[in-house]
């Protein structure tokens, strides 16, 4: 197809896809001003092609239309398929919930229960404990319902002994071979126990978690999704991002000792903790399964301090016996936290700067990471790719005598894989990793490439990204990259603007703690030797574009974990050597070789980036209408024992 065919072909979509993104702007009037302030960024960034962009990613508005649309997909669309699919197959695997009781409004328990006796799939077991409610409708209604179904297991204690004691006890009642656990004020949506039992099933799962929805107390209103990525541990560490709905296999909980019992807060996030240390087998069901009720009255929302004080506590447990050495501290907000890790001895990085003339911009970078890089062992290695700027080959002559220094001429077309290739393997052996930097770069403040070091220098993590900002210093270039967003991959947080000083804990803390992810830009990327050389490098049939992406997942397919590192914050002035593009694909040869390459996983989806959430956009928005089909889209995160290796695997069932 010719390009002024394509283009008038593409007319009619772009503009529809124009005149939605306006609707979107006007509709949504409580972020009208935060989406403008964003579009003028881009425009300042990028011209008419970045403020396009901006308004493409301009998200829907998520309300209580959107759950109650969902909500007739559900039953009208899914459910006649789950009745259809027991009916044929029927529930050989029985699926036994965990009920802690204690003082429960009437109305929330009637409700609660109501949700687990409509679930659709039937064989289960509700294995209740009430902690002595002092309340006389809660036993009365907890017995009625014990003695219309036999399904229902019912223990009234006669003492108090709180809320892991009270689990405890009704995990010793479970037969089923997976437990599930259930507050006492909130829902369990219908489809939930069936999409369990099929990951049981299938996948044989020590550890499982899904999306929920947050409530108001009256359940009237909708106030927050939770889409989750794929089992994410360095994000485990910062922020107890599973929390409904959580499953164990039954003997593992036995063999932990199940909650611990001194503990009357924060006890499912240890047990979350300490189930994943032991876990083989991690599934997330990337689908609202859970309605948390947020009750003001709760001991979450009251006893705010100690909760976060006994989950440092819990964290820095969990560190110790993963022999792991660090240090927790409270982080940007509640339930957020930072786990610091002493630089190991031994480590030795190169800083591989590739450069064809733009000797001040040059200069800029290196003058910025001497003075920024203060205990980290580094070698700064510039490439210069055959220069003709007299000023510029000066100074770059002049780097040579200076120390922590290496400058190397190539010769020949640019092709960004091969000149990193060549570069590093002129090195000696004893650097433990490369730090891929552009010539772009500007450090800001001093410690970031010892925060990347600190993710690095574990033998499970391959690849590390840092934070960039465009020039202004407060609108985000890169948080990361989502394989798949606008058809390839494209970074996450794009002109979202953000203050450096101050972490932000949007999009459940994805802008301010570490976390794992499917890529990064090699704009600033840190990857270990030995990762670099399992995957032989970057691949130089892909000369420009998507070779940064391509790295990480052959790196990601070895097992090794990718991760963002939120507080090393740097500038990138973005393409300054070679020039911003617009229009058109720049690199249309490198677009297709990715797509071709990686067609399964572009179709599978990324694993990190939830299929609830967007992909035409640069933020974690909900799709709306929002995502509801019969077909399960699981993420299966498997363990190698021997190597601590990572295997992630989608499990789609229809």
């Amino acid at each position: 197809m010719t390009p002024p065919l394509k283009t008038l072909l593409d007319a009619p979509r772009k503009a529809f896809l124009l005149a939605r993104s306006f609707l979107r702007l006007a509709q949504n009037r409580p972020m009208l001003r935060s989406n403008l302030r964003h579009m003028r960024n881009a425009w300042r960034e990028g011209g008419l092609q970045h403020f396009k962009g901006a308004l493409l990613s301009i998200p829907p508005k998520v309300d209580a239309d959107t759950w109650r649309m969902y909500q007739h997909l559900l039953q009208t669309h899914v459910r006649p398929k789950i009745e259809q699919h027991l009916l044929d197959h029927g529930a050989p695997v029985k699926i036994s919930i965990i009920l802690p009781t204690y003082n429960t409004p009437a109305a929330l328990l009637k409700a609660t229960l109501k949700s687990v006796k409509t679930q659709l799939y039937p064989n289960w077991e509700l294995c209740i404990v009430d902690d002595c409610s002092t309340q006389p409708h809660v036993h009365k209604i907890l017995q009625e319902f014990a003695a219309h179904d036999p399904r229902v297991k019912l223990h009234l204690s006669s003492k108090n002994q709180g809320v892991s004691r009270t689990s405890n006890q009704a995990i010793a009642m479970a037969t089923g071979p997976f437990v599930v656990l259930l507050d006492h004020d909130d829902l369990l949506e219908p489809q939930a126990l069936f999409r369990v039992a099929q990951a049981v099933l299938h996948d044989d799962p020590d550890l499982l978690y899904s999306d929920e929805i947050m409530i108001s107390e009256d359940g009237k209103k909708m106030l927050y999704h939770a889409h989750r990525p794929a089992f994410s541990p360095e994000y485990l560490r910062g922020h107890p991002y599973i929390v409904h709905l959580a499953g164990f296999r039954t003997q593992l909980l036995r063999d932990l000792g199940g909650f611990d019992e001194k503990l009357s807060i924060s006890q499912d996030y240890d047990l979350i903790l300490r189930a994943s240390e032991r876990a083989q087998t991690i599934v997330h069901l990337p689908e609202i399964l859970y309605q948390w009720r947020v009750v003001e009255s709760s001991s979450g929302h009251t006893k705010s301090s100690e909760v976060m004080d006994t989950s440092v506590q819990i964290l820095q447990r969990h560190l110790d016996r993963t022999g792991t050495r660090g240090k927790v501290a409270p982080g940007a907000g509640f339930n957020f936290f930072e786990t610091r890790y002493p630089l190991q001895d031994g480590l030795r990085t190169a800083i591989v700067i590739p450069t064809k003339n733009h000797g001040e911009l040059v200069r800029q970078c290196i003058d910025s990471i001497r003075r920024t890089v203060l205990e980290a062992d580094y070698e700064i290695i510039l490439v210069d790719h055959a220069s003709t700027d007299p000023e510029s080959v000066a100074y770059f002559e002049s780097l040579k005598s200076q120390p922590h220094m290496r400058v190397m001429r190539y010769e020949g077309p640019f092709n960004f894989s091969t000149i990193n290739n060549w570069a590093i393997a002129q090195l000696e052996p004893s650097f433990s990793h490369y730090l891929l930097c552009n010539n772009d770069i500007e450090a800001l403040e001093p410690g970031w490439l010892e925060r990347m070091l600190e993710l690095a220098q574990d033998p499970t993590v391959g690849i590390v990204g840092a934070e960039l900002l465009y020039p202004d210093h407060r609108s985000i270039q890169h948080a990361g990259v989502c394989v798949g967003a606008f058809g390839i991959a494209e970074h996450y947080g794009k002109f979202l603007e953000v203050d450096p000083k101050q972490p932000d804990i949007r999009y459940l803390g994805r802008l301010a703690i570490p976390h794992e992810i499917s890529a990064v830009t090699a704009a600033c990327m840190l990857i270990r030797k030995d990762a670099f050389g399992a995957v032989q490098g970057l691949d130089p049939q892909l000369a420009v574009g998507f070779g940064d992406v391509d790295l990480c997942l052959r790196v990601l397919q070895k097992g090794w974990r990718i991760l963002q590192c939120p507080p090393a914050i740097l500038i990138h002035h973005e393409s300054f050597t070679r020039g911003k593009s617009v229009g058109e694909d720049p690199h249309p040869e490198d677009s297709a070789a990715f797509v071709a390459r990686w067609r399964g996983f572009l179709d599978q989806g990324d694993p990190y980036h939830n299929p609830c959430l967007l992909l035409t956009q640069h933020s974690w928005h909900v799709k709306t209408p929002m995502h509801c089909s019969y077909e399960s889209r699981r993420r299966v995160f498997r363990r190698d024992g021997a190597t601590g290796r990572q295997q992630l695997s989608h499990q789609w069932q229809a």
